[in-house]
């Protein structure tokens, strides 16, 4: 039985209904009879997922750095950092302001704190696998000049929220995007930085164009969650469900993506492992929950991960 696109899609649009979504990721979209949109399945996710091995240690599993929160958003770095942590990063330093240091020793002694002022020093940059900007950071100050010189180093880098919409108020930095750079916007942050759009069909050729023109993975948030490649490929994630619908689930969803950036997953497996067990979480807690909360979902995250290697 055929599946169409516009079953995964909150409206509707009628240009949709005749577009065929495979199942499972392995048909190319180059073969003649391959839909560019696919449905991310758990046969997928089994196939991707690296065990913990034996005399493997915290630099195996990389080191990850999060610039987030200003002092009346810590919630969001803090949010941010256990998604992160939870989704097994070796090592993960913090970039937040001073006033959040005692808020972030007393949630997660897990987390090294690094001053602002030293994202300014471009050898400190150096130091990481993996980089995320942007959950609650708000105005900060040289934010412009920060992840200029993040994206100089040409690695990819994990673009959300606030930094999102210093992107689409400079098209000059957004040129200078290092490739395989992953960029999460929700319906909202996404018509401000392409463009207002009339409905999700429309978002998604703009995505699609978007990320084949700028190298790029794009994640286009909902319920089903759209992964876009640099192909241009759609994978569709069926993981996720209404009881999520709380505040912060963006900010731990950053952080489980930077967090498989810096163990080494490519950028489109992370955020297709992101997305799916970030969702999946969610999924297992609402069996006994009739709402789940952000801090919830991500200490959830390693007892998902774990069911998949328990069930092969």
């Amino acid at each position: 039985m055929s599946v169409f696109l516009n079953a995964y899609l909150p409206d509707t649009d009628p240009s949709s209904k005749e577009q065929v979504v495979d199942s499972g990721l392995k048909k190319q979209s180059a073969e003649a009879s391959a839909s560019p949109y696919k449905l991310v399945e758990l046969a997928d996710i089994r196939g991707m997922v690296k065990p913990r091995v034996a005399f493997s240690h915290k630099g195996t599993y990389g080191h990850a750095l999060l610039i987030a929160g200003e002092e009346k958003t810590m919630g969001a770095a803090l949010l941010c950092a256990k998604g992160c942590l939870y989704a097994g990063v070796g090592l993960l330093s913090l970039s937040i302001p001073a006033q959040g240091l005692m808020a972030l020793n007393s949630t997660l002694p897990e987390a090294m704190y690094l001053e602002r002022s030293s994202l300014l020093r471009s050898r400190t940059l150096d130091n990481y696998d993996a980089i995320a900007i942007g959950p609650g950071i708000g105005r900060m100050l040289d934010s412009i000049t920060i992840m200029a010189g993040i994206f100089a180093l040409k690695q990819p880098v994990v673009i959300d929220a606030d930094a999102l919409a210093i992107l689409g108020g400079h098209p000059d930095l957004f040129h200078l995007l290092p490739k395989d750079s992953i960029l999460s916007p929700h319906v909202k942050e996404f018509d401000q930085l392409f463009g207002p759009h009339e409905n999700w069909w429309d978002r998604l050729q703009t995505a699609r164009m978007e990320a084949k023109k700028r190298g790029i993975v794009i994640l286009l948030k909902n319920q089903y969650t759209f992964i876009i490649d640099h192909e241009g490929d759609v994978s569709i994630n069926q993981t996720g469900n209404p009881a999520m619908a709380q505040g912060g689930m963006g900010d731990v969803l950053t952080g489980i993506l930077t967090a498989y950036l810096a163990q080494g997953y490519s950028a489109k497996a992370a955020a297709l492992l992101a997305c799916y067990f970030h969702g999946k979480s969610g999924d297992e807690l609402s069996s006994t929950h009739f709402n789940v909360t952000a801090s919830q979902v991500a200490m959830q995250v390693p007892i998902t991960v774990k069911s998949i290697f328990d069930n092969r």
